[in-house]
């Protein structure tokens, strides 16, 4: 199995940039020092539901400062910068950092990066496909070019050389379509952790169906789940510390959604339309029910509860690469210490799929 910390980088209220910063640096040390795989960090633009604009960036700093954790972007906004400017970051961190750098990539959600970085909405989908594709394949033959509808360049050499054999790579995958063209390229999916146990069953039988009728050995494909935990003895109090975080979150995520006002977030985004109608119908629009939502399916509470969730995922997915965001954990000693607790309390205790 393999375990994961994602921090998010948010600025909850009251905190400076300099603070948000110097934890998120501390907190990718402390990962390795109580024994996680991979330090994850998310990509995010002018606002304060995340500060890391550059993931490249923040991971150079982060596997400066360590010696044998790997740090993955989960993940790059794909069609947001050209393709070959991301292949040489990506090719620069896997040489430097002897292939600890994990290469985990997005869509994008918001309309106000599309907006200002220049792309069109409606073409994202396709764009991240044709950029990921190209970006992926020349990995493999140290060149790169496009006669695309969306790019178009000659072909040239890109240094440096790869060092890994395979560099690592995922995309979040929510709707049926990335799932499914995932699956016909065998990449591997990150499931996201606003879903439960019965949607991530249903979205990896359909990965496997296909990637499996296009030829790709299933058990070879590394996914990811997703979650926000909290660790605690007292199960009340990691409801409650997540409780607080989450609701300022969620209030921070609506505004990222309406930096501009004639924002909308709709355009091509039809499996989103489709949750957020569900999500109106549950009655989750409301912060507090959104909230006890997100608690009941993901691990927060005792350890033998949080043991209880993760488990009952990786039985339905066969998923083993678990990642965990602990930021709603409160201060950053409360957050370390429900990291700790997770890599000796809840980590040693989960098993392979039944």
């Amino acid at each position: 199995m393999k375990f994961g910390n994602i921090c998010f980088s948010y600025q909850p209220p009251g905190e400076t940039h300099k603070q948000v910063m110097d934890r998120f640096v501390r907190l990718g040390i402390a990962s390795e020092e109580v024994g996680f795989d991979t330090y994850w960090t998310l990509e995010h633009h002018f606002t304060e539901f995340g500060l890391t604009g550059n993931l490249f960036v923040a991971a150079a700093n982060l596997l400066g400062r360590t010696k044998t954790l790997n740090v993955g972007t989960m993940g790059v906004v794909i069609p947001t910068a050209h393709p070959v400017r991301q292949l040489e970051d990506v090719l620069l961190l896997d040489q430097m950092s002897k292939g600890r750098f994990n290469f985990g990539t997005v869509r994008g959600l918001y309309h106000k990066d599309f907006r200002v970085f220049g792309v069109d909405m409606e073409e994202s989908r396709a764009i991240t496909q044709n950029f990921y594709q190209m970006i992926m394949e020349s990995l493999q033959t140290g060149t790169i070019s496009s006669d695309s509808d969306y790019i178009q360049f000659p072909k040239v050499d890109v240094y440096p050389k790869v060092y890994s054999k395979n560099v690592p790579t995922c995309m979040t995958a929510e709707s049926a379509s990335t799932t499914e063209w995932l699956a016909i390229q065998g990449l591997p999916m990150v499931l996201s952790w606003i879903i439960g146990t019965n949607e991530k069953k249903a979205q990896m039988e359909l990965y496997n169906e296909i990637a499996t009728e296009y030829g790709h050995d299933i058990s070879k494909i590394d996914h990811c789940m997703t979650y926000i935990c909290s660790v605690d003895d007292d199960a009340q109090k990691a409801q409650d510390v997540c409780r607080e975080f989450l609701k300022n979150w969620y209030d921070s995520y609506v505004n990222a959604t309406n930096i501009f006002n004639d924002s909308n977030q709709t355009r091509g985004y039809d499996y989103h339309k489709g949750q957020w109608r569900d999500f109106v119908l549950q009655g989750h629009t409301n912060t507090n029910r959104r909230v006890d939502y997100s608690n009941g399916i993901n691990p927060v509470g005792t350890p033998e509860q949080c043991i209880e969730i993760i488990q009952r995922d990786i039985d339905a997915t066969g998923i083993t690469n678990i990642t965990c965001g602990f930021e709603a954990n409160g201060t950053e000693d409360e957050i370390i210490a429900s990291m700790r607790r997770f890599m000796t309390q809840v980590a040693p205790f989960l098993k392979e799929p039944k």
